[in-house]
């Protein structure tokens, strides 16, 4: 819980002032809520000798003006301070993603998307709990106890003495509830990952569970998870819901002692009966303020189990190398150049093999191999998205490892095989990534991707927004509109993975020509299943199992008669065949 509070202090520190005057607001919210059991007390002894209307008139209104006063601090408080938990859940919810943002691919293949999500939403308000209603109301009660029991004691030691005899039982089962509330919440917030994972992947891939007819097993398979987390939530309902009781019978306990005693001291007359009625009133100030303890407690506890959890992405660092090496677009040449690199996902299972491979500037290099050979890879270790070791892999010149990583991807425009659109306008999405360009550019991209014309008949053109990652698309628009985004960026190198599998041959063919006008002094890396896409490349490598088996132009790579010319004959077989059909 300490760690807790420590990791939040900088946040808290931004907002020390309105704590601070929080801190004051509650101050004077005590010293007003004082004076009621004192006016109370005078009263009370006022009524037995002969008293006047009048005089009770005003000690009536003299507690509601007190009670007024106090309810305006108290609101000052409030104010103040679940204000300032607000701007800084606002400020972790910035970090947080902000951070999410930086971290590497090798993280999110470490942690599904649903249970980041529910880091970021229910961990986040139960840390915002500490930062609000925890600090408010513990400043609170601490002050409570500060200004009540010197009143207590201005009435009777004795009796004091004896309304404090149960509050060890108090400390006691804070500290055994508490541990069990942070125990079990921890478990709560842990299944509804997994609950929110379950929910993120049925819905992005509801279409393959409706092609697959597996909704029954699907709903199944939620229903157990979510039983589960009904069941964690019961069981930390069961000890927070024990944990107010438990007080609320210590604190009784109290007020029956209280009443013997305070009785048997009235009857001694030793104190009034004013004096009595007040001790009971300033006891009952004590009453929330120790209920409003184990409740702060518990909010203590799930925070601490909620920031614990949140700290593993707010302190995850990125493994890739950060250089500080920029350079200009006219600098940035585009020549590429792989020195014995040999990469790996995971320890002792290389991907890539000792790749020794150079791509001059403004020359095409095509790509080949069957699936899983490790072209993407190959290719993503370009824009440095994976961890590599230094002297491995240069770009114009430079080593990957010493580029800014925001200069060195500037310079690059990547269609991935998988085509992700977001849930925005057309333009906006072509746009991606050049924020800045006219109308008349992202209708140049999307001729130069053959997609305008297509675009035009959308009711409402480049304004017609897009579903989920596109989903009001065809395979073949979406990869379209994926390559006239990374076109407007007019980068230095551009990387073509798979870009054309959705395509006719013949759009292929119209794009590449458009590109070999618009582009012809750019480094292009083509990766392709089709020959035909490459054939016209100035060097075409061939990728099996991670190592490169063969190099060469079309016709070196044809007259080689290896792997690459296997799969060109095979290809022009299958043409022949579909022709006749």
């Amino acid at each position: 819980m300490i760690q807790t509070i420590s990791y939040l202090l900088p946040y808290i520190s931004r907002y020390k002032r309105k704590y601070l005057w929080g801190a004051v607001f509650v101050l004077l919210t005590n010293v007003f809520r004082i004076l009621n059991p004192r006016i109370i007390q005078d009263a009370i002894d006022y009524l037995s000798a002969d008293f006047e209307l009048a005089q009770l008139a005003f000690y009536s209104g003299l507690i509601i003006l007190v009670a007024i006063i106090e309810g305006i601090w108290l609101f000052l408080m409030r104010k103040s301070m679940i204000v300032a938990s607000r701007e800084i859940e606002n400020d972790l919810r910035n970090d947080l993603f902000s951070r999410l943002i930086e971290l590497p691919p090798s993280f999110y293949q470490n942690n599904p998307t649903g249970d980041i999500m529910s880091r970021a939403t229910n961990d986040l308000t139960a840390v915002r709990s500490v930062v609000g209603p925890g600090i408010a109301y513990s400043t609170n009660t601490i002050i409570a106890f500060f200004f009540v029991i010197p009143m207590m004691l201005t009435i009777s030691p004795k009796l004091t003495i004896f309304a404090l005899l149960p509050f060890p039982i108090v400390a006691l089962l804070v500290n055994r509830f508490g541990k069990a509330i942070y125990n079990r919440f921890k478990k709560v917030q842990d299944q509804f990952s997994v609950l929110s994972t379950i929910a993120q992947e049925n819905l992005s891939g509801h279409s393959m569970i409706k092609w697959f007819a597996r909704e029954d097993n699907q709903m199944e398979q939620f229903e157990v998870a979510n039983r589960e987390y009904m069941v964690r939530n019961i069981d930390h309902a069961k000890v927070f819901a024990a944990f107010r009781p438990a007080l609320m019978l210590t604190i009784g306990l109290s007020i029956a002692i209280i009443l013997l005693v305070g009785g048997q001291l009235i009857i001694a007359e030793i104190i009034t009966l004013g004096e009595f009625t007040a001790f009971m009133l300033y006891m009952n100030m004590l009453i929330f303020p120790s209920i409003a303890l184990g409740w702060v407690i518990g909010l203590l506890q799930q925070g601490a189990a909620a920031l614990g959890r949140m700290y593993r992405v707010l302190e995850s660092e990125s493994d890739l190398n950060r250089g500080q090496h920029i350079v200009t677009a006219d600098d940035f040449e585009g020549e590429i150049v792989f020195r014995n690199l040999t990469f790996e996902y995971d320890e002792h299972q290389p991907i890539l093999h000792d790749i020794n491979l150079t791509i001059p500037a403004r020359q095409t290099l095509g790509i080949l191999g069957p699936t899983g050979s490790g072209k993407t890879t190959l290719i993503k270790l370009i824009t440095n998205l994976y961890r590599l070791e230094p002297n491995k892999l240069f770009v114009s010149g430079i080593d990957v490892t010493e580029f800014d990583l925001s200069n060195l991807r500037k310079q690059i425009g990547y269609v991935p095989q998988e085509t992700f659109l977001f849930s925005d306008t057309i333009r906006n999405n072509i746009a991606y990534g050049n924020t800045d360009v006219d109308q008349a550019t992202i209708e140049r991209a999307a001729s130069l991707a053959d997609i305008h014309d297509q675009i035009m008949e959308f009711p409402e053109g480049y304004d017609s927004v897009l579903g989920e990652k596109g989903l009001n698309l065809s395979g073949g628009q979406k990869q379209r509109l994926s390559i006239a985004r990374a076109i407007i960026r007019n980068p230095r190198i551009l990387i073509l993975d798979d870009a054309f599998s959705a395509l006719d041959t013949q759009t292929e063919a119209q794009i590449l020509s458009n590109l070999e006008t618009v582009l012809p002094d750019r480094t292009v890396i083509l990766i392709s299943h089709r020959v035909s896409t490459l054939q016209h490349a100035d060097n075409i490598i061939v990728l099996e199992d991670g190592r490169i088996t063969e190099t060469g132009t079309h016709e070196e790579l044809l007259s080689a008669k290896g792997h690459y010319a296997w799969i060109h004959e095979k290809q022009l077989l299958e043409a022949e065949l579909e022709s006749v059909e």
